[in-house]
């Protein structure tokens, strides 16, 4: 049975780098929401590209069996 998910090494490079990022903002001080908006965007693109789903139509409904669903986009290639 061949499954079509899993993450790239450019989607792994791209998830190390918005870490880091994300680290470094909260260092200078980003605020508490925006904090908790990035890490989860970032979990959600993780999520997502594991999955090969592309971006939500909608963000408050991120499942792969949601109506809200783009399917078969990749969000970066």
């Amino acid at each position: 049975m061949n499954f079509s998910t899993g993450l790239t090494n450019k989607d792994k490079t791209w998830i190390d780098t918005k870490c880091r990022s994300i680290a470094t903002l909260e260092r200078y001080g980003l605020a508490e929401n925006r904090l908790r908006r990035e890490i989860y965007l970032l979990g959600l693109f993780a999520f997502r590209q594991f999955h090969k789903a592309g971006p939500p139509k909608d963000l408050m409904h991120p499942g792969l069996t949601d109506e809200h669903t783009n399917t078969n986009k990749r969000i970066h290639s």
